[in-house]
């Protein structure tokens, strides 16, 4: 029960440290986090190496993200005002108590664990926020990683399959990839 509720904790902590934090190596750490959250999480329930696989697959696809960020000419932005800050956390604080309400009448229809589905949910919502308040490249493609990491949790609790496992790595991947060279096209253009 304590751990249940440290993971909860810590995964609110690591999507708002991404919600809030303005440079993008912060955001990155938080993203980082996440999925070693979300490991610990499926690791409860599948075998470490069905579990390790998640792992390593968003790792790889941070280190994707933060080389296409590195040679990124975007990453010297202009800082993000207080109130925009303060307005984020607090949109986000109410996305978890909505969830919080909600979620004993959605784990009737989805009977995994209750720490697995408010994490899924919160995940997801989090990201739809995150994607839903910019538009910056980067932080779409952070929401649309979240969102994706709290599917990944409440569907790895329904499912226990390696040929899904694998796939979704894949997509994880190829997500990763693909904006690194979609942020240079976006540079290159804005650049002209």
């Amino acid at each position: 029960m304590l751990l249940n509720n440290l993971l909860i904790f810590f995964a609110l902590g690591a999507v708002g440290l991404m919600l809030v934090a303005s440079d993008w190596r912060m955001r990155i750490g938080g993203l980082a986090s996440l999925y070693l959250i979300e490991f610990i999480v499926i690791l409860q329930i599948w075998p470490l190496a069905l579990g390790s696989v998640k792992l390593i697959s968003g790792w790889m696809g941070i280190a994707l993200l933060s080389t296409s960020m590195i040679n990124s000419i975007n990453q010297e932005k202009k800082p993000h005002y207080t109130s925009e800050v303060i307005f984020r956390f607090l949109l986000a604080v109410l996305i978890w108590i909505v969830i919080l309400a909600i979620a004993p009448s959605i784990n009737e229809w989805i009977p995994i664990p209750y720490t697995n589905l408010y994490i899924g949910l919160s995940l997801m919502g989090s990201g739809l926020l995150f994607m839903s308040l910019t538009d910056d490249f980067f932080e779409i493609i952070l929401g649309l990683l979240s969102i994706l990491a709290g599917f990944d949790i409440i569907y790895s609790s329904l499912e226990g399959s390696a040929l899904v496992t694998g796939i979704f790595a894949f997509i994880i991947i190829l997500i990763c990839l693909l904006s690194g060279y979609f942020s240079r096209l976006i540079v290159d253009r804005g650049e002209e």
